[in-house]
């Protein structure tokens, strides 16, 4: 990990805990990362903890301002990777042209990459999505960076048919499988030492 940049990509439906597993392992690997809807109200010119609770795909969550925000996550990634820095993001990726695009460039550069897809119960996730909009100040989770985040219970039934199984072949990297599947209903630190054990010895 030392001697090349990595990828590392966090995917999976709102309230599995990617932005707090993401957060976690950005500071124990010391790299940065990056955050789609950190990105996305930059894009839109609000603040990162300002709220848009739109309906699913409307607003600043159409399938234009998605695309718009991918492509800035890209671009930002790709600066990082080209000046020797591994990168993470944060995302739910939950379209394989998505998870494609991003798979592809860092083939295309000869960097390492690994796709965490963090799943968790419905009913914890239902739990984590009320208890998120009962009070914005608790994070799901134990979670640091979820105050970003617009995803509520309203939206995630929606959001879990829309999403593409991740079944995708650019997961796996000749004989190495880059695909690492987290159940965040386990504790914090198990999942984050599972991650690194993933990491460091694959």
């Amino acid at each position: 990990m030392k001697d090349k940049p990595i990828l590392i990509i966090f995917a999976g439906l709102i309230g599995t805990g990617k932005s707090t597993l993401s957060e976690i392992l950005s500071k124990k690997l010391d790299i940065p990362i990056i955050s789609s809807d950190i990105v996305r109200k930059e894009l839109s010119g609000i603040s990162p903890t300002e709220h848009k609770y739109k309906d699913f795909e409307k607003g600043i969550y159409s399938k234009e301002w998605t695309d718009k925000t991918y492509k800035e996550i890209f671009k930002k990634a790709e600066e990082f990777l080209m000046k020797d820095s591994s990168v993470i993001i944060d995302a739910s990726f939950k379209k394989k042209s998505q998870r494609k695009l991003i798979l592809d460039l860092a083939v295309e550069m000869g960097i390492r990459y690994f796709t965490i897809e963090t799943i968790c119960k419905d009913e914890e996730i239902k739990k984590r999505l009320t208890n998120r909009l009962k009070n914005e100040k608790t994070i799901p989770f134990k979670g640091i960076t979820g105050q970003a985040s617009d995803g509520r219970l309203e939206i995630y039934d929606k959001q879990k048919i829309d999403f593409d199984v991740m079944d995708d072949p650019e997961l796996v990297s000749g004989d190495r499988d880059s695909h690492i599947i987290v159940d965040t209903t386990e504790p914090v630190d198990v999942c984050i030492e599972k991650i690194l054990e993933r990491l460091i010895h694959d």
